[in-house]
Order: structure tokens, then C-alpha cells, then sequence
């Protein structure tokens, strides 16, 4: 190895080189607008409705898009609000980072935040429950269900053990894009 020394003449560029010099030092302010690209885009992924990689979401099941219409919700969104009157997503509003001069973290304190991002199984144990039923008109339980302040017939029932399987639908990560930005991000902040 040869070494080399230089020295700065000019005022102007030693006085720019010793600013670079001491944004190397404390870099988090560069990891905060990392931080800040990486909230934008995941966000963007949940009305995008698709992974970092722009894989599209596993579509919701025909039994959920039934459920939501039952509740008078819009039974399209994926892991957005869609209940009349709200706007956003719970799961989207909450993601948060926290810069350091070492790295950024991204995230949400939701308890159900990463089963969304990883996907896996909930397993509900075997439970009791009633079921509530209109009269046949005879004065025997009829065929219909009806909501318990109207019910004429009480029946208990054991709901089996099941397992409810969450598909990966993926929000945090970093796309082409992305990266494409954090490359900008970094020459803006060195050239403050």
C-alpha cells in the first residue's frame, strides 16, 4: 500500500469536508429519513394490497367477505378499516420506527402485526356456546335463528376445536424502489 497525504487549501471545501465528516459520525439523522421512506411505502403497500416485491395479497376467503357484509362493513379491503364511517387501517397507522446512529426499526406494537407480515395458525380450543332459535309456530324450536333478545329456544352447544390459518401478507420490507430511494437519501444527506 502507498500512502498518500493531501491537504485542503481552500476554506470552503475543508469547512464542507469537515461537515461531511460529522454526519459520518452521528448518522441518524439519515436513518430517520429512512425511516420515514420505509412508513411511506409499507403504507402504500396496504392500499396497493401487495408485498415488497409486488406479489398481490392472498385475497380475503369467501367466508370473510360474507362475514364483513353481515356487519355492514365493505367485504373488499385487505387489512384496512372497512367499516362504515372509518377511514385508514389500525394496522398501518401503527407503524412507528426508531432511528439510532446504527440502524432503523420498523414496526407496530399491534399484538396481531406480525401474524399479518409472517403469516401462521391460531388454534382455538374446543368451547361452549348457545345457539338461539324462533318458535315453529307449535311451540317447538323452528329452523331460523334469531339474535338472543328475540329467541323463543336456548340450545348449548360445543364448538369443536379448529384451526384458522392467516395467510402472509407482507407490509414491511424494502422494495426496488425502496432501495433506489435510500441510495438518493444518502447523497442528499451528505451533501446538506
Amino acid at each position: 500500500m502507498i500512502p498518500i497525504s493531501t491537504t485542503l487549501k481552500e476554506q470552503g471545501a475543508r469547512s464542507e469536508l469537515q461537515d461531511i465528516l460529522q454526519r459520518l459520525d452521528d448518522p441518524q439523522g439519515f436513518y430517520a429519513t429512512v425511516g420515514e421512506r420505509l412508513i411511506s411505502s409499507s403504507k402504500d403497500r396496504f392500499r396497493e394490497e401487495n408485498a415488497p416485491d409486488g406479489t398481490p395479497w392472498e385475497p380475503l376467503k369467501p367466508a370473510t367477505i360474507k362475514a364483513r357484509q353481515n356487519a355492514g362493513q365493505t367485504p373488499i379491503t385487505i387489512l384496512r378499516s372497512n367499516s362504515k364511517g372509518k377511514s385508514g387501517s389500525a394496522l398501518a397507522g401503527s407503524l412507528s420506527y426508531l432511528a439510532s446512529s446504527d440502524e432503523v426499526r420498523i414496526g407496530s406494537p399491534l399484538p396481531y402485526a406480525a401474524i399479518h407480515q409472517f403469516g401462521g395458525q391460531i388454534r382455538i380450543p374446543e368451547r361452549q356456546g348457545e345457539i338461539y332459535r324462533a318458535d315453529d309456530g307449535a311451540g317447538q324450536p323452528g329452523r331460523r335463528f334469531a339474535r338472543k333478545s328475540e329467541a323463543a329456544h336456548v340450545t348449548k352447544v360445543t364448538i369443536p376445536a379448529h384451526v384458522i390459518r392467516i395467510p402472509a401478507r407482507p407490509y414491511v420490507g424494502l422494495a426496488e424502489g425502496d432501495e433506489q430511494g435510500i441510495l438518493e437519501d444518502a447523497r442528499d444527506w451528505l451533501s446538506l
